[in-house]
């Protein structure tokens, strides 16, 4: 007997309601068309990328997953899989959407070439209109960057967008590229990725976000941290030899070469040493699964790494991969993005810095505040920190090194002065009066030698206006700003210090308050210069090599940790990596004062020089080096 409701479809030509797949990987296997451009073209088969299945079925409506984040290389098909997750919440579970990109250009890119083509391939189109009842409006709901249907809309926008990622609530957010654009936003709202998290706040455990990305550098990439915050699940598949399961690793691929050219790549596995070809990769797959090496901040959380040697035959093979790493690794530039694009990791560069043990042996026989023979002149390099008012390991402070120049460009660091207070209400309180009261007490003035020079740091850019105003009130003091290596400009002559076009500094006029000079400083020319000069070892007789560091010998072992704090990579950067670094921007800041006062002295002994009616050449020959000697010989140094 025909039920009711069977024989009222019948009747009017309609189909069985039915209820949509529980799991997205169902939805969209033998659904979704691939266009011919694709490497699969065709009805999507979940058998092609077998690890994308628990990815898409954990942003299933029905998984109590709230969050997937998918630290990842290239050549994987994780957009395919994130557009799935789109079409299951636009076509079985209407639901509002937000789909983010990395910046304007790949967002049309991808509104215009792949969602359209989406679209069409899972018969949406019919079901995209106006959600409105009124007939005279000329709104079709369907626009480049924002789809409505019944029971939701699909938005699109970048994550350099501040007002498109606070607004609507959204039940869906699909986070592209996550790297790919600065974490703060020029709002000053903060890290985008938590703006845009906060748009899913109002669905409580109902929330989907999935946010994937190939990772940037160590420091910098937010998809690590996100990837760290998970359970970091591994993919491991069986070896076709032993049957033992394993994550895949770049490490253990194999290679031969005949002629100095790639042959044959494969991989061998670390249990049996079997080897293992590239074809074999699909059945591998097929019999692999997900495993979580970490216990998540938060249960619902799943992260996942997989990088490039996962990519699916017929498409990045283990050889192309080789290949491109052999192309790579003797160019640190290209080695970075080989790991990045490829192995889906974050880069961390190997720098070098000195051994806080070997600083620390260059220690002399001087106290802090003495001036020992050979210094010839005196300057001083201030670092601000906004720091926390209530944090007692950073509160906000000022630090300063006085340092000692001499001949030979010896270094004599004189003192180190930390003024804890409020750096950030104005310059008359709090650090700066309480370092403006230790200088009228003499503290610029070491037994009778006066600091000739003095740089304060204009930090960030928020305590400009206060450094500029402290500055006016000391003589022979000015703002700098570090720039971590300048070119030059058409009208300046380049440094012999460095390539033709480099500077080490550059003073500039503003008059933001009033006319001030300011100093735009080259960061890692004197970063470089210290810590080649720290490798300078003491000798038994004085005077000392040229370029050596003197350090007082009552002078804590914590300044030394801070002054060897940065790691100097292949490409002349430096990067604290999160560790304290104050006394090596001091010295930075010192340094440069010196290198400005003497070339003053060597402008000045030239213009005395031509006007005495030197010749050109002789003008030319007034060096450094000659200005120096001529400041020993007249007793520059201790009366």
């Amino acid at each position: 007997m025909i039920s009711d409701i069977q024989f009222l479809l019948e009747q009017n030509n309609l189909k069985p309601i039915t209820a949509p797949p529980a799991l997205i990987s169902d939805y969209v296997q033998g659904h979704r068309l691939m266009p011919t451009n694709t490497p699969f073209p065709g009805f999507w088969d979940n058998a092609k990328t077998p690890y994308m299945v628990e990815l898409m079925d954990s942003m299933s409506p029905f998984s109590p997953v709230q969050i997937v984040s998918v630290m990842k290389g290239v050549q994987l098909g994780l957009t395919a899989c994130a557009e799935n997750v789109i079409a299951y919440f636009m076509d079985c579970v209407p639901a509002e959407i937000l789909y983010v990109s990395a910046n304007e250009e790949l967002l049309e890119k991808w509104a215009t070439k792949r969602l359209e083509p989406l679209i069409d391939s899972i018969g949406m189109r019919p079901k995209i209109f106006a959600q409105i009842e009124n007939s005279k409006s000329r709104r079709t709901g369907d626009k480049t960057f924002s789809k409505e249907y019944a029971g939701g809309t699909l938005n699109m926008a970048s994550s350099r967008s501040a007002s498109s990622l606070r607004s609507d609530s959204k039940r869906v957010l699909v986070l592209d590229e996550v790297d790919g654009a600065p974490a703060l936003l020029t709002t000053g709202e903060g890290n985008w990725l938590d703006v845009a998290h906060g748009r899913t706040a109002a669905w409580g455990a109902r929330k989907k976000i999935m946010e994937f990305s190939t990772p940037t550098t160590h420091e910098a990439s937010l998809i690590r941290d996100r990837y760290e915050m998970g359970d970091r699940r591994k993919f491991k598949v069986p070896c076709p030899c032993c049957g033992v399961f394993d994550h895949l690793e770049f490490r253990n691929l194999r290679h031969e070469m005949k002629g100095g050219h790639l042959y044959k790549v494969w991989y061998e596995c670390p249990h049996c040493a079997g080897q293992i070809h590239n074809h074999q990769k699909a059945e591998m797959f097929a019999a692999g699964y997900w495993e979580a090496t970490a216990t998540p901040n938060n249960k619902n959380h799943r992260s996942y790494w997989i990088s490039s040697m996962y990519s699916a035959p017929g498409m990045l093979s283990w050889y192309e991969l080789y290949q491109k790493y052999l192309d790579a690794k003797d160019d640190p530039a290209k080695m970075r993005s080989f790991t990045n694009l490829y192995l889906g990791m974050p880069y961390k560069e190997i720098g070098s810095r000195p051994k806080v043990e070997k600083i620390i042996e260059l220690r002399g026989e001087y106290r802090e505040g003495e001036v020992p023979d050979g210094v010839l002149f005196i300057t001083m390099g201030v670092d601000v920190q906004r720091g926390s008012a209530g944090d007692p390991l950073n509160p906000p402070r000022l630090e300063a090194e006085i340092l000692g120049h001499g001949a030979g460009f010896r270094t004599w660091s004189l003192g180190y002065k930390v003024f804890e207070g409020d750096t950030g209400k104005s310059a008359f309180e709090g650090a700066w009066e309480d370092m403006h009261q230790w200088a009228l007490k003499g503290g610029l003035m070491l037994q009778g030698r006066p600091v000739s020079l003095i740089f304060i740091d204009s930090g960030d850019g928020n305590l400009v206006d206060i450094v500029y105003a402290f500055t006016s009130r000391w003589q022979n003091t000015f703002p700098i700003k570090g720039v971590g290596a300048l070119k030059k400009r058409r009208d300046e002559t380049g440094d012999e210090a460095g390539p033709h076009d480099f500077i080490r500094y550059r003073a500039v006029r503003s008059n933001r308050a009033g006319d001030v000079t300011f100093y735009d400083i080259s960061t890692h020319y004197y970063k470089s210069r210290t810590y080649s000069n720290l490798q300078i070892q003491r000798r038994d007789v004085e005077p000392q090599r040229p370029g050596f560091c003197n350090f007082p010998r009552d002078r804590a072992e914590k300044y030394f940790v801070q002054l060897a704090a940065e790691e100097k990579r292949v490409d002349g950067s430096f990067h604290a990596g999160g560790r304290r670094n104050e006394a090596l921007d001091c010295r930075v800041y010192a340094l440069c004062a010196g290198d400005v006062y003497l070339d003053s002295k060597v402008n000045a002994m030239r213009m005395a020089a031509k006007q005495a009616g030197a010749s050109d050449i002789e003008i030319q020959q007034i060096n450094h080096i000659m200005v120096l000697d001529m400041m020993t010989k007249q007793g520059a140094g201790p009366r």
